[in-house]
C-alpha cells in the first residue's frame, strides 16, 4: 500500500507539472498574445505580421506534435533546422511523459481504491510538492535570474550548440527570449493552479466524509 500511494503521489506530481505545459503551448490564442507582447507581432516596430506570424508558429506547432514537416521556404537555417530537429525529439519525450502519467495515475487511483487506500493522501501530497517545485524554480529564477537558468537548461538538454542562433535567425525573431521567460512563468503559473485545485480538493472530501 505505501509503494502505491508513493507511486501514484510521483505520476500525479509529473502530469501536474507536464499536462499544463503541453496544453497551453498548443493554445493559439495563447500564442498570439505572447507573441503581441515579445514584440514579434506588436509594438512600435513589430518583426512580423500577425498572418505570417500565426501561420509560421501553427506549423511549427504541428512539426513538434504532429512530426509534420516544415515548410522549406529558407526562412530556417540548416542549423535552425537541425536545432528544431532536437527540440522536437524534446517535445514528443514531453507530450508522451505527461500522457503516460495521466493514464498511470487514473489508474493507480483506481487500484489505491479497491484497496482501501486513502486517495486523499495522494492528491493532497501530490499538489504539496507541486507547489514547492514550482516555489524552488521561482525562487532559483529570482535568485539566478532567468538567463542563467535558460543557458543551463540548454546546455543540460542538448549535446551540442546549435540552440547558439545569431540574432537575425528566423527563430530568435520568431520567438525572443522575453517570450520563453513569459511562458515559462505562465506555465509555472498553471502548474500552481493545477496543485491547488488539488490541495483543495483533497480537503473539501476530508470535510464531507467528517
Amino acid at each position: 500500500m505505501p509503494a502505491l500511494i508513493v507511486l501514484a503521489t510521483a505520476t500525479a506530481v509529473v502530469a501536474a507539472l507536464l499536462t499544463p505545459f503541453s496544453l497551453l503551448v498548443n493554445f493559439v490564442p495563447l500564442q498570439r498574445l505572447l507573441l503581441s507582447m515579445v514584440g514579434t507581432t506588436g509594438g512600435a516596430t513589430p518583426r512580423f505580421g500577425v498572418t505570417e506570424a500565426g501561420r509560421r508558429v501553427g506549423d511549427l506547432l504541428e512539426y513538434l506534435a504532429l512530426r509534420r514537416p516544415l515548410p522549406y521556404d529558407g526562412f530556417y537555417s540548416p542549423i535552425e533546422l537541425a536545432h528544431m530537429g532536437d527540440v522536437q525529439a524534446i517535445f514528443q519525450a514531453v507530450y508522451l511523459t505527461a500522457f503516460v502519467s495521466c493514464l498511470l495515475t487514473a489508474v493507480l487511483v483506481v487500484l489505491l481504491r479497491r484497496e482501501g487506500g486513502d486517495v486523499r493522501r495522494v492528491v493532497r501530497a501530490a499538489g504539496i510538492t507541486v507547489l514547492a517545485l514550482v516555489a524552488a524554480l521561482g525562487a532559483a529564477s529570482v535568485t539566478f535570474g532567468f538567463d542563467a537558468l535558460f543557458i543551463a537548461f540548454h546546455e543540460l538538454v542538448f549535446s551540442n550548440d546549435f540552440w547558439l542562433l545569431p540574432e537575425d535567425s528566423g527563430l530568435i525573431r520568431l520567438f525572443p527570449e522575453m517570450y520563453f521567460m513569459s511562458y515559462f512563468f505562465i506555465a509555472l503559473g498553471a502548474s500552481v493552479i493545477a496543485a491547488l485545485f488539488l490541495t483543495i480538493l483533497s480537503r473539501r472530501r476530508r470535510t464531507r466524509r467528517l
